[in-house]
């Protein structure tokens, strides 16, 4: 059954032809062009989105090995051996071997202390504030910076399927005004997907088999893992067919480690770092890798002090990835005092946005001002 968002409307049923979640229904016209026309920044250029949902524990991931704050605050769970050391005396958690090589190779870039002002602690609101890009949001905001952004490309005779989230429901980063943004959990869903919309487009001529054909030509040139793995190995199938797609979504859940993070933590971080070290060389083989690249974050940090179950609570800032074969690697941004606190909060040090604006400036010709409604300063790592 497919279900179309009208407006915030609610769901509205259109027949029994495409299995997905789709955002606000609506086509029209050329929305303007807002890609940064004569920039040097290739205008074929993928995004792969990695939300790691619960609230990552960026300490225990890139952590601050040689500061005895952080073994004070963590008497049972700060991390010391088989640690991957990196750099400033920083190393990832050992279950991120995967991460590690691709840091070595020159493609994983850390940005340190990613938050905003006033942190919310709330999974339900902070997730809004990342989706949204709006900190400041009093109002919940319907359409998402995706949304916006798919929203800014101009409409063409080809590539309806702009952007895809890959899962059961769409995240409220990817609603957006006009264009529509299917959920899809199998090639098959987005074959069905692109005939729907081939159907409901007035201008459009497009060969809405091409996903099924391609789908039956994919060959994974890696083994992936299960988990966030599975998602990304479809990914890449789609990727492979070449159908325009612009933005993928995905996400992984779990992080919320409030007791026995311990074993819970490094099972789900060396999953999340081997599926996307396993995507990455999929894309070296086909010949892609510099074409893609994958932005990871979670909505908030946890507590600097572990609790009484060994575990951690609610936080504020932490670490984002960036990973891709035009990906300028190493650390970015100052890593958070564990001395200077916010109420037993990580203080942060670099807005999230500027992430976010330098993947529309510098990765997918795109103006961010117009799409992030502000102006932020870029991060070098593209």
């Amino acid at each position: 059954m497919l279900r179309v968002g009208l407006g915030g409307l609610g769901a509205v049923s259109l027949g029994g032809s495409v299995p997905s979640m789709v955002s606000k229904f609506a086509f029209g016209g050329g929305s303007g062009g807002r890609v940064i026309r004569g920039s040097t920044v290739s205008n074929d250029n993928i995004l792969v989105i990695v939300q790691l949902s619960g609230g990552n524990d960026g300490l225990n991931t890139v952590i601050p090995a040689g500061d005895d704050n952080y073994r004070r605050a963590r008497p049972s769970i700060a991390l010391s051996d088989r640690l991957h050391a990196l750099q400033d005396g920083l190393a990832l958690h050992p279950g991120m071997i995967g991460f590690k090589k691709l840091f070595d190779d020159g493609a994983l870039a850390i940005i340190n202390g990613c938050g905003y002002p006033a942190p919310n602690h709330s999974h339900f609101k902070s997730m809004e504030i990342w989706h949204t890009a709006d900190p400041a949001a009093a109002k919940s905001e319907m359409s998402g910076w995706l949304g916006h952004y798919v929203d800014h490309l101009r409409r063409g005779t080809a590539g309806l399927l702009r952007a895809v989230n890959i899962g059961p429901e769409l995240p409220q980063a990817l609603v957006a005004d006009e264009a529509i943004v299917p959920s899809i959990s199998s090639a098959d869903d987005a074959s069905l997907a692109m005939k729907y919309l081939a159907r409901q487009s007035t201008n459009a001529v497009i060969d809405a088999g091409a996903i099924e054909r391609a789908a039956a030509r994919y060959r994974a040139d890696v083994d992936y893992p299960g988990g966030l793995g599975n998602h990304l190995k479809l990914i890449a199938q789609l990727i492979s067919g070449n159908h325009g797609t612009k933005i993928f979504y995905c996400q992984t859940g779990g992080f919320d480690t409030h007791a026995n993070q311990l074993g819970q933590h490094e099972r789900l971080l060396a999953n999340v770092s081997s599926s996307i070290a396993a995507f990455v060389r999929d894309m070296q083989a086909k010949g892609l890798s510099n074409k893609v690249a994958v932005m990871c974050f979670s909505e908030f940090g946890r507590r600097v002090n572990q609790n009484s179950s060994a575990g951690t609570d609610h936080g504020a800032a932490g670490p984002m990835f960036v990973v891709g074969g035009k990906v300028k690697g190493g650390v970015y941004g100052d890593y958070p005092s564990l001395s200077d606190l916010d109420d037993g909060d990580l203080i942060y040090t670099t807005d999230f946005r500027r992430v976010y604006a330098t993947l529309l400036d510098k990765w997918l010709n795109a103006n961010s001002t117009e799409i992030l409604k502000n102006t932020f300063e870029p991060i070098a790592f593209l």
